[in-house]
């Protein structure tokens, strides 16, 4: 029986990297292909920072539809207004827009937010000029239609899960 020769073994130990050379090679190309395959779809700015930033698409910039509710609905709607103005609805109190799911309207006794369509809602109905019963909101003044759109999908967005 021969042994193998020991002149490739002791080139390993005298040269321990030649044992690794091998394997670095595969392992620079598969890092180097997911780096360039993470950054190839990158824009290199940003022109739209609502997208991830928590806007949205039917707000204007910078506007959400809590700061509409804020500018429109709490002078009459707000903790301090309740049961002075506003038939007793809290818009400012925390848990919108979840909690216009739970609260029914005061003219008509339904919830104000419809769950199995949130776009129909009894809510965004009183910002119609054709509101079913009461008056057309905010009172004196309509909101245009961005924010009523951006009202909408902010309360769209805010649908409670289903169990």
């Amino acid at each position: 029986m021969s042994l193998p020769p020991l002149a490739p073994v002791l080139d390993l130990f005298a040269n321990p990297s030649a044992a690794r050379r091998p394997s670095r090679a595969p392992l620079a190309t598969l890092f180097a292909a997911a780096l360039l395959a993470t950054t190839a779809g990158c824009a290199g700015g940003l022109d739209d920072p609502e997208r991830f930033t928590g806007g949205s698409n039917a707000c204007a910039t910078g506007t959400t539809g809590a700061s509409v509710i804020q500018a429109q609905c709490l002078s009459c709607h707000s903790t301090d207004a309740n049961g002075s103005a506003g038939g007793g609805l809290d818009l400012q109190a925390a848990g919108l827009p979840g909690r216009l799911y739970t609260t029914n309207a005061a003219c008509n006794a339904k919830p104000l937010a419809d769950s199995a369509n949130p776009s129909q809602s009894f809510f965004l109905k009183k910002l119609t000029s054709s509101p079913g019963c009461g008056a057309q909101m905010p009172l004196g003044s309509a909101l245009n239609a961005a924010d009523t759109a951006c009202v909408t999908e902010w309360l769209v967005a805010g649908k409670p899960s289903s169990p």
